[in-house]
């Protein structure tokens, strides 16, 4: 009798462990099923490049599950051997993206809208108040009517910005710039100077004060770390206006939004996603 009831539990114990393994293994599969409402992901499993746009659009909700990455090829990487079920990318990561890879599609209607903008150390808020003062009115403008044309045309591979002279002779801002953020913000083949939409309207800010901008090429922690060393005066590029200002350190303040942008889920269409040769 003892004999049978240890079978009977070895029994169940494997039952139990076979329940648990199949349990585990659906839950770790892709959802193939396409999206139809961008407000309820039904327990989706999202990637999104951390302390990004779309991780700050979407922490909080509770119809998905966030996996963080550092990269975007991090992000496309889980996408396509299906650690996550969909991926979270602004308008322009998306164009970049669908420029060099098939077997995606953007959802319809993007989810939310992010903004990109501009940090100061707090020492200068004066400058952020007079950039602040400045964006109201290019925002207004011409110029920048036919900046929001060329954001909209923008094919995800060639920037179609202007080469805007420098002509400040006056008081010099050390910037620094990540350039990492193409077509937001990106080194040109020298590799030293700058350029991208979130430094148009800062460069013709400058220009119209008579500020000679110092470019510094760095990236996302030397350019928070720098501020608050006093190392820099601005931080550009690839930062967006969701992070709660509450949230950021007493040491920078960031200025009004520069522009906006739509936030999409991106899915698979086929099991592989392909680079496209050019």
């Amino acid at each position: 009798m003892r004999k049978h009831r240890r079978t009977i539990k070895c029994l169940l114990a494997a039952l139990v462990f076979l329940l648990a393994a199949i349990f585990v293994g659906c839950s770790a599969a892709r959802r193939t099923d396409p999206i139809t409402d961008v407000s309820d992901l039904d327990g989706r499993r999202v990637g999104v490049g951390i302390a990004c746009d779309t991780d700050y659009a979407l922490t909080g909700r509770k119809d998905l599950t966030l996996v963080r990455y550092d990269e975007l090829a991090n992000i496309l990487l889980a996408l396509q051997y299906d650690k996550v079920d969909v991926m979270a990318l602004d308008a322009l990561l998306w164009r970049f993206t669908a420029a060099s890879h098939k077997g995606l599609r953007a959802v319809e209607p993007a989810f939310a809208t992010s903004g990109y903008t501009v940090y100061f150390r707090s020492e200068v808020s004066e400058l952020r108040d007079g950039f602040n003062e400045f964006l109201s009115r290019y925002r207004q403008s011409e110029a920048f009517r036919d900046f929001e044309a060329r954001l909209g045309a923008f094919d995800g591979e060639h920037y179609n910005g202007p080469d805007i002279e420098l002509t400040g002779t006056g008081r010099v801002l050390r910037v620094a710039v990540d350039a990492s953020g193409f077509p937001r913000s990106f080194a040109e083949a020298d590799g030293r100077t700058p350029s991208g939409y979130d430094l148009e309207a800062l460069k013709l800010f400058a220009n119209e004060k008579n500020y000679r901008l110092s470019f510094v090429i760095s990236g996302y922690d030397d350019m928070i770390y720098g501020l608050q060393a006093g190392n820099y005066d601005i931080a550009a590029g690839f930062l967006s206006d969701l992070r709660d200002a509450d949230s950021l350190s007493s040491y920078l303040c960031k200025s009004d939004s520069l522009y906006e942008v739509p936030l999409y889920f991106i899915e698979k269409t086929q099991d592989d996603i392909e680079l496209i040769e050019h």
